[in-house]
């Protein structure tokens, strides 16, 4: 029997309370607690629909075991004479851990094991 757990796209690695708080500075994480406040208020105050996008993208950071976040969040809310939307585009580097988990830091400063969990290679050449 083959253990498919460090492939399964089932396993829940990342924090994902954790990782929207770490998207820039928290700032993220306030912008969309706005946006959806907004959007509900005005779909009620108004009686129209609202909608919240939230869209991440991902890029490799070369040489390392990170990756650039693109996170953008657009919102509509109606309003009494017709709606209003607004859109916000950032970025966030983070470390990819074991399984692919996502955080802000490392998850430690030594890596004693690899994202697979296999033990990490010392780096080659001369000690300092």
């Amino acid at each position: 029997m083959t253990n498919t757990t460090a492939n399964s796209s089932t396993s829940a690695a990342t924090d994902v309370a954790e990782f929207i708080t770490d998207l820039d500075g928290g700032q993220f994480d306030r912008m969309l607690s706005i946006a959806l406040s907004q959007v509900a208020a005005g779909t009620c105050d108004n009686d129209g629909k609202g909608e919240v996008n939230v869209k991440f993208t991902f890029t490799k950071v070369p040489g390392a075991s990170q990756v650039i976040c693109t996170h953008q969040l657009k919102f509509s809310r109606p309003t009494l004479g017709g709606r209003a939307s607004e859109e916000t585009t950032r970025k966030t580097a983070l470390h990819v851990g074991k399984f692919g988990r996502l955080t802000l830091a490392p998850e430690n400063q030594m890596a004693m094991f690899g994202r697979d969990g296999t033990p990490a290679t010392p780096p080659s050449g001369p000690s300092a």
